[in-house]
């Protein structure tokens, strides 16, 4: 009898303070789903790249439903670093890993009230190209991406004007600042005087968007989403997919490690931290997206 009663005082007892916690982990139920997709390719066949892959699966399936919050809460976060660094490491697969590891930082943010911490903001967008020099991309790429940048401000500032929530002047002066910036860290000719290949046409047509200020079907999954959150998402696959077209196909830039030639690994340490300066930039995108509602689950970023 003694035993019952115990029993008895211990379920009320938790029924009155786990069940908050319940109702807010109702919340990031979709986002715990958010398993690896299937994207291993020869490139992880072996080497670092492929440690990097394993390490960032492991992560990853860790922070599922099933296991505590605050297991879940710190794996997302080695997630987020394992499929960053794996994004330099299988170049093949940059675009993939860099929006898994943007997924996985949304995760954590949204574990973290459950556990009583603060996560990690991405840095902001232009920070990540503080003190950047020289980018070991081709100038075609870099011209790319600033033009999805600077088209991407425009949208921003034509929203602003609308009212749109959480349209702002300040982010569409980021947007064109990190344009003008990517535009300046091209490769100069032999010819000093050669204008640089700017794309940027400053004005772009919008009438989709001025017809629908605050949600918009996107156009790449044809799901609704916050306007402005479909522009930075659609901002950072433009990005994505000028680099895909740029990087190898089918070989990591680390294949080279180890090699007795001294100048080619300066060549691939030089490639990693490009790729790690541009993954961050490009995750700050995504992630923000992802905080103004953009879908988090699988089927809404991986096409």
């Amino acid at each position: 009898m003694q035993t019952r009663r115990i029993f008895s005082s211990l379920r009320n007892f938790l029924g009155r303070r786990v069940f908050p916690g319940v109702v807010i982990a109702a919340f990031i139920v979709p986002l715990a789903a958010c398993n690896a997709p299937r994207i291993e390719s020869p490139v992880e066949s072996a080497g670092p790249c492929k440690t990097a892959y394993t390490n960032a699966v492991s992560a990853t399936s860790h922070t599922t439903t099933g296991n505590p919050f605050i297991d879940r809460y710190l794996s997302a976060g080695n997630a987020v670093k394992s499929w960053r660094e794996a994004a330099t490491l299988c170049p093949s697969q940059f675009s993939v890993y860099t929006m898994k590891s943007a997924q996985m930082q949304w995760l954590q943010h949204n574990l973290s009230v459950l556990v009583g911490a603060t996560a990690t903001q991405p840095n902001p967008a232009l920070a990540n190209l503080d003190n950047i020099f020289a980018l070991r991309v081709s100038n075609d790429t870099l011209a790319s991406m600033a033009l999805a940048e600077d088209r991407a401000g425009f949208e921003i500032q034509i929203l602003a004007a609308k009212g749109a929530g959480n349209a702002t002047l300040q982010l569409s002066d980021d947007h064109k600042a990190v344009a003008s910036r990517l535009i300046s860290l091209e490769i100069k000719d032999a010819d000093v005087t050669a204008a640089p290949n700017d794309p940027r046409e400053k004005v772009y047509d919008v009438a989709n968007l001025i017809a629908h200020p605050n949600t918009i079907t996107d156009p790449s999954t044809g799901l609704q989403a916050s306007t402005v959150a479909v522009s930075e998402m659609n901002c950072a696959r433009e990005s994505l997919a000028a680099l895909s077209r740029a990087l190898p196909v089918s070989k990591s830039d680390d294949s080279s490690v180890g090699n007795d030639n001294s100048s080619q690994n300066q060549k691939t340490e030089s490639s990693g931290k490009t790729l790690a300066v541009l993954a961050d930039l490009i995750s700050s995108r995504i992630y923000f997206a992802l905080s103004l509602g953009y879908p988090a689950f699988d089927a809404a970023l991986y096409e």
